[in-house]
């Protein structure tokens, strides 16, 4: 019998990562079974799905498997019209088959719907999903179809400088904000340069390092790269009690003064199908052979203001310029989350606060597992990058 790794509704960090188990422990041609939608609650985790669906794509690739009736109508356009299933459906549209649990071949009754998604992200109208914004690219289409204009030129170049991106920003806030515009005014009027260094740096890295393999030869084929937002909202205890992280437990309780009223986080997730920090940044000297330790030295030098691969004769291949990134987020109060490679690892900038510098051993991140900053968990190997932050918005 075919192996199919069973995706669940609800969907949680955990849940992904033993799913990461069971892809592994799965036989070549191997199907996934999606359902026609996912809850989910906490940060990182819909552009965590994609981490897994790019590695399944990669390593395992089957059919794609959705439970539903084709005279349902209703069903393939919600599907195809939630950020969810368009990623989904482009990105997988000229690798792999999608059927139902018949066996009845599905790319037929979606195909009518996935343009008006594309349109709706392109002039972020439409019924797009509330409080949450995601705007993909995909490198296996045409320029046109594929790089989003709210990140590249006319000429398809990627924008040159942070505030070349205060136009796409503003209104992706806009969008973003729509159900507390007083509150979005007060807090993005003092931080709106930062955010934009912030988007402009992740979506950058994307752009360098995730298009090609590792040693910088083929395009990857199929690739998809994206930026994620969302505002989430609770109470102080809400918060808390939403998580069983103990780091994020920590990073909730410096977070924010008033205990029973609303919260807000932002969360900005940036992710790719690209062959992740560490490959990418080691290029030719990369080894199966690298102790978890290790991947997590050179996730540091990513982290290093100016650090060049070790790879590349001439040294040419730049770090990710994530220093940048972390002095940003330091002064936003911000949590920052990494899932690369064999890697989980985060650092909460309110109790490990940013300190410059050029030393590897003063980097301070920790493991998504343990919560130590010298021991780590050797994770399932991921295919892409994602990086996650959050900060209030006070």
């Amino acid at each position: 019998m075919k192996s199919v790794i069973k995706i669940p509704k609800g969907i949680t960090l955990e849940k992904l990562e033993d799913l990461y188990g069971k892809l592994y422990k799965s036989s070549i041609d191997t199907d996934i079974e999606i359902p026609l939608s996912i809850d989910y609650r906490g940060f990182g985790i819909l552009p965590g799905f994609y981490l897994l669906l790019f590695t399944w794509m990669r390593e395992k690739k089957g059919n794609v498997i959705i439970q539903i009736d084709i005279n349902n109508a209703e069903a393939f356009k919600s599907f195809s019209l939630d950020y969810y299933g368009y990623v989904v459906l482009s990105t997988l549209w000229k690798e792999s088959e999608f059927i139902n649990h018949e066996g009845i071949a599905l790319k037929k009754y979606f195909k009518e719907h996935t343009s008006f998604m594309h349109n709706y992200i392109d002039s972020l109208s439409g019924d797009l999903p509330k409080e949450s914004i995601m705007i993909p690219c995909f490198d296996h289409y045409s320029y046109e179809k594929g790089l989003s204009h709210w990140f590249y030129a006319n000429d398809f170049s990627y924008i040159d400088t942070p505030s070349g991106l205060d136009n796409s920003l503003y209104h992706i806030i806009k969008k973003l904000s729509i159900n507390y515009q007083e509150r979005m005014k007060r807090h993005f009027r003092d931080s709106f340069d930062s955010m934009s260094k912030i988007v402009w740096e992740l979506l950058k890295n994307t752009d360098e390092h995730a298009k090609k393999d590792y040693l910088d030869e083929s395009k990857l084929q199929p690739n998809t790269r994206g930026l994620f937002m969302r505002i989430h909202r609770s109470s102080k205890s809400g918060f808390i009690e939403g998580t069983n992280h103990e780091g994020l437990k920590k990073y909730y309780r410096a977070s924010f003064y008033q205990e029973d009223a609303d919260c807000f986080l932002l969360e900005i997730s940036v992710f790719d199908s690209g062959p992740g920090m560490v490959k990418r940044f080691l290029s030719s000297s990369y080894n199966k052979e690298l102790t978890i330790n290790q991947e997590i030295d050179t996730v540091r030098k990513c982290l290093i203001k100016g650090q060049t691969s070790v790879g590349g004769v001439e040294g040419k291949n730049k770090g990710y310029g994530l220093d940048e990134v972390l002095r940003l987020l330091n002064d936003k109060r911000g949590f920052l989350k990494i899932r690369t490679g064999r890697c989980s690892i985060y650092r909460d900038l309110i109790n490990s606060p940013y300190n410059n510098t050029q030393n590897t051993e003063q980097v301070e991140l920790f493991d998504w597992l343990s919560g130590s900053n010298n021991i780590y968990s050797e994770m399932k190997n991921t295919e892409g990058t994602l990086v996650t932050l959050v900060y209030p918005l006070l």
